[in-house]
């Protein structure tokens, strides 16, 4: 048995971006090959360009093919194997962890920042099916990163051998062929940080400015902070056949990495206006918090906590999102698989790989709203127009004064208002991913050889959006009369029978 136990290296989160893989990426360079052994011409047997069929002798190529271990992976202790991938010069950013605005689930891989479309994933040269219903591209959490021996990145010239899957370049994953016995692999890891920005402006200063008269929003975050907190577990059993025609190979893996929060880190607990001088501002969006009440023209109001009108100012009350955006997702994967391969003759091998694998992570980022675009209370004019009738029990007396709103008469309004009460925008996120790969290859003689494969692969994926607001039962909720009868507020749906369950929605005044 073979016990193996690794602990990542601490990382400083404002480094992993910025780290090349100069300490362990290979290029290997097929013309080098060939310099090299050409004095010695009778010891090249064929040249193979990653994951092709296509073998000649004396090929000769001008692209380059880089190429990292799975030694590599230990030593940079990464849970994820596109974290690894990422750092390669040639890859640009794509669907992964750090992605929650738009994010797919999926982890894929975009060389020469063509798009992840047109990078063809291979494994054992073999390729990998779509990731998921929303995106064509291989996903590479169905990757067991134990089972990697190497990976290769073909970029220039691919699309000449593969196609036009192939336009920006080819990842080509290697695994390992002939293990034998059993591996245990665990790590654990997470992120350090130290809060120390001290830039044009003094960034700190600022947000701690902003925190005094507005501490729901803004918080200086503490000066050491550890986040991201990642462990994986991995065993791998692998067995020869007693003649050593043959290996069977299974593996099984768990990962679960913790989220990251923009409040986490000074350069983004607020969101950042720009320059005002030698001064860093925060920004922030108009639908705010506890609201913002405009005609965008002759008004525009917030409400104090007394519940009363007061003059909007966007350097102080607009809504600051970035401390609930997901730096990093929360994520949960299961792998289980196997890998084998038998010697039936010399000349027919027959192979499989059987893989599964279960993801579910969480991308978040503000709360959601209403943007402006929902009507106040049922008065919308054919051009957009919307307006609020002054007979809304829910307006205050100096509230209506405010906007001039005279009884029996209605005025414009749009209402950006932040459903911070509701939590951040939420998509959970679930995939299981079935790949089988069956076939037989062998060397028919010096000349003529073969490879014949049939491959099945699916996805399913099921995704829930949280906390969102439905732009119905949101209009219905802002339009608001008085019940005759109770002489309560009421929605205009429950007395019209259309909606029964309709509470009003009292934006007008703080924790209404």
């Amino acid at each position: 048995m073979k016990l193996q136990i690794k602990r990542e290296r601490l990382l400083a989160s404002t480094m992993i971006a910025g780290i090349a893989l100069a300490g362990f990426t290979a290029p290997a360079m097929a013309q080098t090959t060939a310099a090299t052994q050409a004095d010695q011409p009778s010891q090249v047997s064929d040249i193979v360009v990653t994951g092709s069929r296509l073998r000649q002798p004396n090929l000769t190529t001008t692209s380059p093919v880089t190429q990292v271990t799975g030694e590599d992976i230990d030593i940079q202790g990464v849970t994820r194997v596109e974290d690894l991938v990422s750092q390669l010069p040639q890859a640009f950013a794509a669907q992964n962890s750090t992605v929650a605005n738009g994010a797919s689930g999926t982890a894929t891989v975009s060389l020469r920042n063509l798009g992840s479309s047109r990078t063809l994933v291979l494994i054992d040269g073999k390729r990998m099916g779509y990731g998921s219903p929303q995106d064509d591209a291989a996903d590479l959490n169905q990757i067991p990163g134990q089972m990697v021996e190497r990976v290769e990145v073909l970029t220039g010239g691919a699309s000449a051998v593969y196609g036009s899957d192939a336009i920006a370049g080819v990842v080509n994953f290697i695994m390992r062929r002939n293990f034998e016995g059993i591996e245990i692999d665990a790590q654990y890891g997470f992120n350090q940080h130290n809060n120390d920005y001290d830039g044009v402006g003094n960034l700190r200063n600022v947000i701690a400015g902003r925190a005094a008269t507005n501490p729901s929003q803004f918080k200086l975050p503490d000066d050491n902070v550890y986040t991201g907190f990642s462990r994986e577990v991995n065993i791998l059993m692998g067995m020869n056949a007693p003649d050593d025609r043959g290996n069977i190979t299974l593996y099984a893996g768990y990962r679960k990495n913790n989220k990251v929060l923009g409040r986490d880190y000074d350069y983004s607990a607020c969101s950042l206006g720009g320059q005002d001088g030698n001064s860093f501002t925060c920004g922030g969006s108009g639908t705010s918090f506890p609201g913002q009440f405009t005609d965008f023209d002759e008004y525009a109001y917030t409400v104090d906590a007394n519940g009363n009108f007061i003059p909007y100012q966007r350097s102080l009350h607009a809504y600051n999102f970035g401390p609930l955006n997901y730096f990093q997702r929360p994520d949960e994967r299961y792998t289980l698989g196997a890998f084998g391969h038998y010697n039936v003759t010399d000349k027919i091998e027959v192979y499989t790989q059987l893989m599964f694998s279960d993801y579910s992570t969480v991308a978040q980022i503000a709360p959601s709203g209403n943007f402006f675009g929902e009507f106040a209370n049922g008065f919308r004019t054919t051009d957009g127009t919307a307006y609020i009738s002054c007979d809304n029990p829910l307006l205050s007396a100096q509230q209506k004064d405010a906007i001039n709103c005279a009884p029996g008469e209605q005025v414009s309004m749009y209402i950006g208002r932040r459903n911070v009460e509701g939590g951040g925008r939420q998509s959970d996120m679930r995939y299981q991913a079935y790949r089988g790969v069956f076939g037989a290859r062998g060397d028919l003689n010096d000349a003529w050889s073969y490879d014949l494969a049939i491959q099945y692969s699916r996805s399913q994926f099921t995704e829930i959006y949280r906390n969102e607001f439905s732009n119905t039962r949101l209009a219905r909720a802002l339009d608001v009369v008085t019940d005759p009868v109770t002489g309560n507020p009421v929605c205009s749906s429950v007395l019209a029978g259309i909606d029964a369950e309709c509470v009003p929605y009292n934006i007008f005044r703080s924790g209404g």
